[in-house]
């Protein structure tokens, strides 16, 4: 009966930590992003929210024709921002700023993407996400 109860056990652990772990790879992954794919965007800071699970930056970019346009960039979590120095205060409405991107593959959110490097006009530039890691491809294709 023990023997039954300990099998049972390990079990029910067992399953919870793969459920878990898809879990997690799920959240963090890259995959729905087109991470070969890089998209240079200057614009205008519309929103930054420095925190969990991740930051988000809301661009206004302004085309060539003078539509102005809002991106929705992922960026990585609050404690791997502060690690690399940014806080809640890096950013503030009506900064400008470079990023390079890459976009979503769904085409229905056609203005949406993950931040790869940022540099905005006062301050250092940050590489969130160096090539050959988090998803990025060593070289550009």
């Amino acid at each position: 009966m023990k023997a039954r109860a300990l099998l049972d056990l390990s079990v029910r652990l067992g399953l919870g930590a793969l459920l878990c772990a898809e879990t997690a790879l799920a959240h963090h992954g890259t995959s729905e992003y087109l991470m070969s794919r890089e998209i240079a965007l200057t614009g205008t800071v519309n929103a930054w929210t420095f925190q969990n699970p991740h930051s988000w930056l809301w661009l206004a970019v302004t085309d060539p024709s003078g539509e102005v346009t809002e991106w929705s960039i992922e960026s990585a979590p609050p404690g791997y921002m502060a690690r690399q120095g940014w806080s809640a205060e890096s950013l503030e409405p009506g900064d400008e700023v470079r990023v390079l991107i890459s976009p979503l593959r769904d085409e229905n959110e056609p203005n949406r993407g993950i931040l790869l490097e940022i540099d905005p006009a006062e301050g250092d530039a940050l590489i969130v996400r160096p090539r050959g890691r988090f998803g990025r491809p060593a070289a550009q294709e």
